[in-house]
């Protein structure tokens, strides 16, 4: 094997990889985002899961791109850990489909009918579709289909580079000595994973094997360690989604690892009775594409039917490696007492509610605080906790939104009524007060990726404005959490004082820019904070509004605002804030 035949088969291997790459684009985008929709939506049996995980890896031929997405909605709060597990298995036997796919470069004749389904005529009728589709059709779905064609006619060329490039191995000793290495189960998984782990893909790996098979020199019970391997290296991409992932994004992940491993110790455990029965003479021969696919289809489908029964254990097994933390059972433990058994108890359902609603309000302040932190000191754990707890408070919002409504639909009294609409009310302003937290921790993001820094000036007004920012939402927890009347007057006072910080802000920043003091990449950064400090003083006001009207079902926040602003307490409040942010700001400036 010369020179040549290593570029070629090197050449093959990366037309491969794109070949997949370009066909499971256009798949996904044919698909469109309903797609992933359908994968949190469509789970909520463990058959259904699995059967919805096979068909979306079948479609998109991957995997580890299914468990990444899956990791991603477990991350985002929007699926259990248990419908991920289904769904990962699922996917473990959709991606064989490649598999059979590159079988069709097996097809072909020496003439006649047979030459129309030679492997040249097929790539060449898919390549001329494909480019035919995807640069002079103007509809974008042509566009993918195109683009599926391409990559499908791609797939089948590089099977025949990496086919032919090995075709000289056909004579060699040394190469027939090696791969019989591989006869051993333990240097055959760890071949196999390595091969995986840098393709990245089961599907690449198991096609790397078949196009190998050419030689002649690869009998099946050297395929089957290095297919257990491919399959446990596959896990890598998957296991790289765990960075920047809540403990749950953390488990799921693991899930497609640990349901690997075991997949492998399940087919050795079966291997030995199989084999005393049929004898070793089966897996002697010499492997094909056609029967290498057969294989990977059917330890894939052996491994699920063994684990699908038992999804709970893949689920505690992910619990043991991520422990469960104080901290995580007693943000949960508000919600996970809404119980609907309650709902024939008035007023301790409304007690219920109340408690999760405040654990919200303590979780949502936390977060915004959390984020405000990290804007001169970024830390990559508290922006990953940022997320984690915005996801925590998206399932408050829909627990406590849900139980609420629920009490609603009794006879209630008015003032039950009144606490209903306050609980609806404020859940919300908790909900959006923890997405401007995520606003915030990505403008500190964005700072420190891009190395943005401001202005002593800059520095002092923001940091004022966190000041602010903080007090009014310690006002607003404290107003909710004891219904304080008095300290809800405060609030429209402050926030009054923070919506005129915040314009006058504006203001200096664009002075400073026309002076050279500030850049406008700066700015961008500026005004977003600006914009969500804002916008979390709008949201307290809001609290404070269903804390003063907790009585009056029919009072409206507008005429509420109106009201408050021609008090004499209200004058006095502002005064108080003024003195105290305001001045401090002109101050600054003139600096």
């Amino acid at each position: 094997m010369d020179f040549t035949h290593i570029l070629s088969l090197l050449g093959g291997v990366a037309l491969f990889l794109y070949g997949m790459s370009a066909m499971g684009t256009g798949l996904k985008k044919v698909a469109g985002p309903k797609m992933e929709s359908y994968l949190w939506k469509l789970s909520s049996t463990p058959l259904k899961g699995f059967l919805l995980g096979t068909l979306v890896a079948a479609v998109i031929q991957s995997s580890s791109a299914t468990s990444v997405m899956v990791v991603s909605f477990v991350n985002a709060g929007m699926m259990q850990l248990g419908q991920a597990v289904c769904i990962i298995l699922g996917s473990n036997v959709g991606t064989t489909m490649t598999g059979w796919i590159l079988t069709l470069s097996d097809s072909g004749g020496n003439g006649g009918f047979a030459q129309i389904f030679s492997t040249a005529t097929l790539i060449a009728v898919f390549a001329l579709a494909g480019i035919i589709m995807n640069l002079f059709m103007k509809k974008n779905t042509v566009k993918n289909f195109g683009m599926i064609l391409l990559g499908l006619s791609v797939l089948l060329l590089s099977m025949t580079l990496i086919s032919d490039s090995v075709e000289p191995l056909k004579e060699s000793e040394s190469f027939r000595n090696i791969l019989l290495l591989f006869s051993n189960p333990v240097l055959g998984i760890l071949a196999g994973a390595f091969v995986a782990a840098v393709v990245q893909s089961s599907s690449a790996g198991v096609g790397i094997l078949q196009a190998l098979c050419v030689t002649g020199a690869l009998p099946l019970n050297v395929c089957l360690p290095l297919i257990l391997g491919i399959n446990i290296g596959a896990s890598v991409p998957v296991l790289f989604s765990m960075m920047g992932s809540s403990k749950n994004g953390k488990r799921a992940a693991l899930t497609y690892l640990i349901s690997n491993v075991l997949g492998l110790v399940i087919v050795y455990v079966l291997y030995v009775p199989f084999t005393m029965i049929v004898g070793n003479e089966l897996l002697n021969v010499a492997s094909t594409k056609f029967s290498i696919a057969v294989m990977n289809t059917v330890l894939k489908i052996v491994i699920t039917v063994v684990q699908l029964p038992l999804y709970k254990l893949l689920v505690k097994m992910a619990y043991w490696f991520v422990k469960v933390t104080p901290d995580e059972n007693e943000d949960i433990d508000e919600i996970n007492s809404l119980s609907e058994s309650l709902l024939d108890y008035t007023p301790i359902a409304l007690e219920k509610a109340s408690i999760a609603a405040q654990k919200m309000a303590e979780i949502a302040s936390k977060n915004v605080k959390r984020a405000m932190s990290i804007i001169w000191e970024y830390n990559g754990d508290k922006f990953n906790k940022v997320q984690e707890k915005e996801a925590l408070a998206d399932k408050y919002e829909d627990k406590i939104g849900n139980f609420v409504v629920k009490i609603g639909k009794h006879s209630l009294k008015l003032n039950e009524q009144a606490k209903v609409s306050e609980l609806l009310s404020s859940v919300g302003d908790f909900e959006r007060l923890s997405d401007h937290a995520v606003n915030i921790s990505e403008a500190a993001q964005e700072k420190h990726e891009k190395n943005i820094y401001f202005s002593d000036s800059a520095k002092d007004e923001m940091d004022l404005l966190l000041n602010a920012t903080t007090e009014i939402l310690d006002l607003s927890m404290q107003t909710f959490k004891e219904q304080n009347i008095e300290n809800a007057k405060r609030i429209e006072a402050i926030e009054e004082v923070i919506d005129e910080m915040c314009k006058r802000m504006r203001t200096f920043h664009i002075e400073r820019v026309q002076k050279g003091n500030c850049t406008i990449e700066m700015g961008f950064v500026f005004n977003d904070l600006l914009v969500n400090m804002e916008r979390v003083a709008d949201h307290c006001s809001n609290i404070a509004f269903c804390v003063l009207h907790s009585d009056n079902v029919n009072a409206e926040g507008h005429e509420f605002a109106e009201s408050v602003v021609t008090t004499e307490t209200f004058r006095d409040y502002f005064e108080q804030y003024r003195i105290k942010y305001l001045l401090p700001l002109e101050e600054i400036h003139k600096v």
